[in-house]
């Protein structure tokens, strides 16, 4: 069972980029620095370096905890497109575990006079190119210092309520 499970994680972590045409900065994985109990942005360039126009698709593991904008759009040969990724933590504070959510970044050529949506619409089988990112989360030192300022104001709160 053990050998099944290691050639699956294999097969998983090839899949991370499939004949991806496009150029992505950053171009490993995305991570989140900053206040994990609010809301963070970053931004992600996509460039087309085919010789064709590409429709572009970004999706993600979790829809409340990622925002896309644009996640979907056509670039011309040579264009880039910038996307803005926004995290919010969810209601009930818990930060999800580093490593365990990703982004997809699909495409597929996109004939001239098309739109984006018709392109994906008429679309069948899988993307010409895909690539899969991971997500990770850092606090930023001014936060964290901001938690442990927390954390001993409530542990000095707890100190003084049993006497």
């Amino acid at each position: 069972m053990d050998r099944q499970r290691t050639q699956r994680v294999k097969l998983a972590s090839s899949v991370k980029e499939r004949n991806f045409q496009l150029t992505i900065e950053p171009n490993d994985k995305l991570v989140f620095t900053g206040d994990v109990m609010g809301e963070i942005r970053l931004s992600m360039k996509l460039t087309n370096n085919s010789d064709c126009r590409q429709a572009f698709k970004v999706k993600c593991t979790r829809n409340d905890l990622f925002r896309i904008r644009p996640a979907t759009g056509i670039l011309e040969y040579g264009k880039s497109a910038y996307i803005t990724v926004t995290y919010r933590c969810p209601q009930n504070n818990l930060v999800p575990e580093s490593g365990r959510h990703h982004f997809g970044v699909y495409h597929i050529p996109a004939p001239e006079g098309a739109t984006c949506a018709s392109v994906w619409a008429e679309h069948y089988g899988p993307p010409q190119g895909e690539l899969r990112m991971k997500v990770f989360f850092e606090r930023s030192d001014s936060s964290s210092k901001k938690n442990e300022a927390n954390e001993n104001v409530k542990e000095t709160s707890r100190k003084y309520s049993t006497v």
